[in-house]
């Protein structure tokens, strides 16, 4: 379910940057070349075809077969790949048009002088040198978004969060479990490789609820909900589960690279956070707030509670659980460094 779910959003996510791409083709091309109706169709047809074949890579192919080439490799690949299919759709809609236009086919288009004076000396030259240096920007500002985290270089640029904010959000602490002891056994080197497949492997299923990896400290990841994303259609819950199944399929996968499978734990909780930039010689954007410590503490209960989930009942206030959940009070608790009890919950898929 969750699979056809993730499928039907990447599809449309295609359809929607391919409208978008018809458009920009029309802008770029009057712009450019000047507006006049066969130009506006060649730039619409190659924004079309620019547009979804950038699409179908990006969500069908870079997010599962690149997503760990070191920094210089992908920006490399991606930037040859979006020349090529800026080049492609340039050259196929002149063609196209050239063939109608001469009543000739593909072929005699292809071996005639006016094609060759088109590559060699007219507008694809222009279009060539264009193609680089938007696929080579927009992948580097791409990966660098990346680097930083969702939306971070969009903040830094606008300055979004240079004065600080007050914000809803939902905060998630998933810590690995035993990793004290499973670093002994490992040892420093493949112990990183584990939780760095750890934290690649549980990134689409964050992405997929609507989270936000504010930050990773040590084998933990600190995963963030803003405003209402993460009580919509109970987003916050389901992210756990949606990671506890991934971890799951790759059971087999794990134990036979690392002997083992890695489980985890997780707290969770909500409230008004303050947001804004910090630092001076290395800059970060920061959550300051009670929910971020609470929501650490809740965490920390789970070993005690001998739970792989617990809540708080802010969460729980918030959202319809779905009927596949399970909540259980545990009662209310005096957590480290608070000065109220807090009600905790457990949540627990059924088993069918």
């Amino acid at each position: 379910m969750e699979k056809s779910v993730k499928q039907k959003q990447k599809f449309r996510s295609v359809i929607i940057i391919s409208l978008i791409g018809i458009l920009v083709g029309l802008l770029f091309t009057g712009l450019a070349f000047g507006f006049d109706t066969a130009r506006a169709i060649k730039g619409m047809t190659a924004g079309f075809i620019i547009t979804f074949l950038i699409g179908i890579f990006e969500n069908f192919v870079f997010q599962n077969k690149f997503r760990k080439l070191k920094f210089s490799t992908g920006l490399l690949i991606r930037t040859l790949v979006y020349v090529a299919v800026i080049s492609f759709a340039v050259i196929s809609v002149w063609v196209i048009h050239e063939s109608s236009v001469n009543d000739a086919n593909i072929f005699s288009t292809l071996k005639s002088d006016d094609f060759r004076h088109f590559i060699v000396e007219g507008d694809f030259k222009s279009i060539l040198l264009f193609a680089v240096v938007f696929s080579f920007l927009v992948n580097l500002s791409a990966q660098i978004n990346n680097l930083l985290g969702k939306n971070v270089l969009l903040n830094y640029v606008t300055g979004k969060y240079h004065k600080p904010k007050e914000e809803e959000r939902a905060f998630m602490f998933l810590d690995v479990s035993s990793s004290t002891t499973i670093a002994e056994k490992l040892g420093p080197v493949a112990y990183h490789k584990l939780i760095n497949s750890f934290f690649f492997d549980i990134d689409e299923s964050i992405v997929g609820s609507e989270g936000e990896v504010y930050q990773y400290v040590g084998d933990e990841v600190v995963i963030s909900w803003k405003n209402s994303r993460g009580f919509q259609n109970a987003n916050c819950i389901r992210c756990f589960f949606n990671i506890q199944e991934k971890i799951g399929s790759l059971s087999e996968v794990y134990k036979k690279e690392f002997g083992l499978i890695p489980g985890f734990k997780a707290g969770l909780h909500c409230g008004q956070v303050i947001i804004g930039e910090i630092g001076d010689s290395k800059k970060e954007i920061v959550f300051h707030g009670d929910v971020l410590n609470t929501a650490s503490r809740i965490q920390a209960e789970c070993n005690r509670l001998k739970k792989t989930f617990l809540v708080s009942e802010d969460i729980l206030n918030k959202l319809k659980l779905p009927e596949e959940y399970l909540s259980e009070s545990l009662g209310k608790f005096m957590l480290r460094g608070k000065a109220r009890e807090v009600k905790l919950f457990s949540i627990q898929k059924k088993t069918v």
